[in-house]
C-alpha cells in the first residue's frame, strides 16, 4: 500500500539528517517548482533537498516500490521541462553546486546541481577548465549527460567527453563508481546518453589546462549577409583549425533595423590573433572584428543577458547528414519571418578537424556531425505560443524534409527526439545498457530510452 507523500516525507525527515522537504502548502513551494522554461507549470507532489546517501536510498526504494515518477533537477534548465514533475516527486540538487579540485588524481569533483559558471570560477582561477556550455547559469549535471557544446570543444572536445567518473545510485538502491571494472557500459552511456540509468551524486572530470583565448565577433548586416554566410561556411568546411571555435547567430533587429549576423568566435592557445585576420580576409567584407575579451570566464558569461530570464521557449536543433547549398538561403528565409525579438538561428560548428585519432567513448548521437543548427524562440506571453513553436516547427521541417537528420537532446521537447542518422549498433547498446541498470524504467523522466522511443 502506498505511503502517503507526507507520511514518507515526514518519516525521511525523522530518520536522517540534512534533509530539507517542500510540500505544496508550504510558502517556498511556488518558488521551487518553477522552471527555467516556463512552458512547462508542473506541480510535484513533494520537493525532496538532500545529499544523504542512505535518505536517497531510501526515495528511490519508495519510488520504486510504488512505482512513482521520479524527477531530477540540477540547473533546471532542459527546454522539455524534466527538471519536474506532475504529481510525482522532485528530488532537487539545484542548490548543491560544489566544484573540488583534485590536482593529484588530475580531476575535479562536481556536485549534481552546479552551474556552469561554478566550475568556471572555482577552476579557471587555478589554471584549469572543463569544457562546458555557452551560459553560465546553465546546470552542468544535465549538459553532461546529454553533450555539452562549448567555446572550447575543438581544444577539447564535448563536455561528456571529459567525464571520468561518476557515484550513480541505481534503481536497486547500489551506489557504483561508474569507472570501476564491470561498469563501462554505464560509463559510456552517462557521456550523452541522457539521464536514464540512475542518480548522479558526483560527477568526475578530467581537468585540462587553462588555454589563452582571443575572443570577439565579426557583424554582418542585411544585403552583405548572404555572401558572408556562404564564404564563412567554406573556411569552416576547409580552413577552420581546431583551436577556433565559430558560432554564427541570425537575428532579425526588427523595427525596420534589418537582420544581423554576428560571426561570435573563440581562439584559444594561441599567441595571437591572424586567425581571425586570415578569416576577415576570407569573408572577403569590409567589416573588422571586434576584440571583446581574452578574458575565458567573462566569455562563458558573455550571452547571459540573452537568455537570462525564465521565459516561455522552444527551441530545436538540426545535425543534417549533409548540408547542401540549399540549406543556408534557408536560414535567411526564416529569419525574416521571426515572429518576436527574443528570436535566433544559431550555427554550431562542430568542427571536425577536432577529432583525435583514438577518440573518448560516449553515446552522444551527434559526436561524428559537422554542423549543428538551433532555431531558439522565447516569449512572454502563453497566448502567443503557437506562433513562436510554429515558427521554429516550420524552420526545423524546410530542412529536415529534405535529408536524413540526428536531434541534440539537450535542445529537444519531450517525444522529438530525433536520432534517424544513428547506428543500429549505438541503439542496441543504449538498450542493453538500460537494461542493466534500469530494467523496470525507474529513471524515465527524460528522453527515455525505450525500444520503441529509439
Amino acid at each position: 500500500m502506498l505511503m502517503g507523500f507526507r507520511s514518507f516525507g515526514i518519516t525521511l525527515l525523522s530518520k536522517f539528517a540534512g534533509v530539507s522537504i517542500i510540500f505544496p502548502e508550504d510558502s517556498a513551494y511556488e518558488a521551487a517548482r518553477q522552471l527555467y522554461n516556463r512552458m512547462h507549470n508542473l506541480y510535484p507532489s513533494m520537493i525532496i533537498r538532500t545529499q544523504n546517501q542512505s535518505a536517497l536510498k531510501e526515495l528511490v526504494e519508495y519510488v520504486v516500490l510504488n512505482d512513482i515518477e521520479l524527477a531530477i533537477r540540477g540547473g533546471g534548465h532542459h527546454i522539455a521541462g524534466f527538471g519536474s514533475t506532475q504529481g510525482g516527486i522532485l528530488l532537487d540538487f539545484s542548490i548543491y553546486r560544489h566544484v573540488a579540485i583534485d590536482e593529484a588524481m588530475g580531476i575535479a569533483r562536481v556536485s549534481p546541481g552546479a552551474r556552469l559558471g561554478d566550475v568556471d570560477k572555482a577552476l579557471c582561477r587555478r589554471g584549469y577548465v572543463i569544457p562546458t556550455g555557452t551560459v553560465s547559469d546553465t546546470g552542468i549535471a544535465g549538459l553532461t549527460l546529454g553533450g555539452g557544446i562549448g567555446w572550447l570543444l575543438g581544444t577539447y572536445g564535448f563536455t561528456c567527453e571529459n567525464l571520468v567518473g561518476a557515484d550513480v545510485l541505481l534503481a536497486s538502491g547500489d551506489i557504483v563508481r561508474a569507472e570501476d571494472p564491470g561498469h563501462e557500459e554505464l560509463l559510456w552511456a552517462l557521456r550523452g546518453g541522457g539521464g536514464n540509468f540512475g542518480v548522479v551524486l558526483e560527477f568526475r572530470y578530467g581537468l585540462s589546462k587553462l588555454p589563452s583565448v582571443y575572443c570577439g565577433k565579426i557583424e554582418v548586416f542585411d544585403k552583405d549577409i548572404e555572401a558572408a554566410l556562404n564564404s564563412l561556411i567554406v573556411y569552416l568546411d576547409k580552413h577552420c583549425p581546431s583551436n577556433l571555435v565559430v558560432a554564427p547567430v541570425l537575428q532579425n533587429l526588427g523595427h525596420d533595423r534589418g537582420c544581423c549576423l554576428s560571426i561570435d568566435f573563440c581562439l584559444s592557445g594561441s599567441e595571437d590573433h591572424m586567425e581571425i585576420i586570415r578569416l576577415e580576409e576570407y569573408l572577403g567584407l569590409p567589416q573588422k572584428h571586434t576584440f571583446l575579451t581574452n578574458d575565458f570566464v567573462s566569455w562563458q558569461s558573455w550571452s547571459d543577458e540573452r537568455f537570462a530570464e525564465p521565459m516561455r521557449g522552444y527551441w530545436k536543433s538540426v545535425c543534417p547528414d549533409v548540408h547542401g547549398e540549399e540549406t543556408w538561403p534557408l536560414l535567411l528565409k526564416w529569419i525574416e519571418r521571426v515572429p518576436g525579438s527574443n528570436c535566433s538561428i544559431t550555427i554550431e560548428h562542430l568542427n571536425p578537424s577536432r577529432r583525435p585519432e583514438r577518440p573518448v567513448e560516449s553515446a552522444l548521437p551527434i559526436i561524428e556531425k559537422n554542423y549543428g543548427i538551433l532555431f531558439s524562440a522565447r516569449w512572454l506571453a502563453s497566448s502567443d505560443d503557437l506562433k513562436y513553436v510554429s515558427w521554429v516547427k516550420g524552420a526545423v521541417e524546410s530542412i529536415t524534409s529534405r535529408q536524413r537528420y540526428s536531434s541534440y537532446s539537450n535542445y529537444t521537447f519531450e517525444g522529438e527526439n530525433n536520432d534517424q542518422a544513428a547506428r543500429v549498433i549505438e541503439r542496441d547498446r543504449l538498450l542493453q545498457t538500460k537494461q542493466k541498470y534500469d530494467a523496470s524504467n525507474v529513471f524515465r523522466r527524460n528522453h527515455n530510452i525505450q525500444r520503441n522511443a529509439l
